[in-house]
């Protein structure tokens, strides 16, 4: 069963993000080391107002998409997580929330 890892940034007062970096360098990363434990693809989200105009609880995020979950452990178990986590300073001054799930019926088949 595939898995995806839901990554989600605070939309918070003193928040600082850079959102371009976070795509175009960190993302990048994420695929160039995670690949071979099962990486299949990955998207980024900027939040928006809500339809009545109340501010996103979270400012960006993004999916990574997986072949299964035991390929995403792998991954978050490897000698490559100190460099992927490490880099998170480059683009955030708070801390990630994950959100691990499998997927039920998924938008595209990779």
């Amino acid at each position: 069963m595939s898995f995806t890892v839901t990554v989600v940034f605070p939309n918070d007062a003193d928040a600082e993000y850079n959102i371009d970096y976070y795509t175009q360098t960190h993302m990048t990363l994420i695929e160039k080391h995670w690949s071979k434990y099962g990486l299949k693809g990955w998207s980024v989200t900027k939040y928006v107002p809500g339809l009545d105009g109340t501010p996103p609880l979270y400012a960006f995020g993004s999916e990574v998409f997986w072949e299964n979950e035991d390929g995403a452990k792998a991954a978050f178990a490897s000698p490559e997580v100190a460099e992927i986590m490490g880099d998170v300073p480059h683009f955030s001054n708070k801390t990630p929330i994950f959100l691990l799930g499998q997927t039920v019926k998924p938008a595209f088949e990779f």
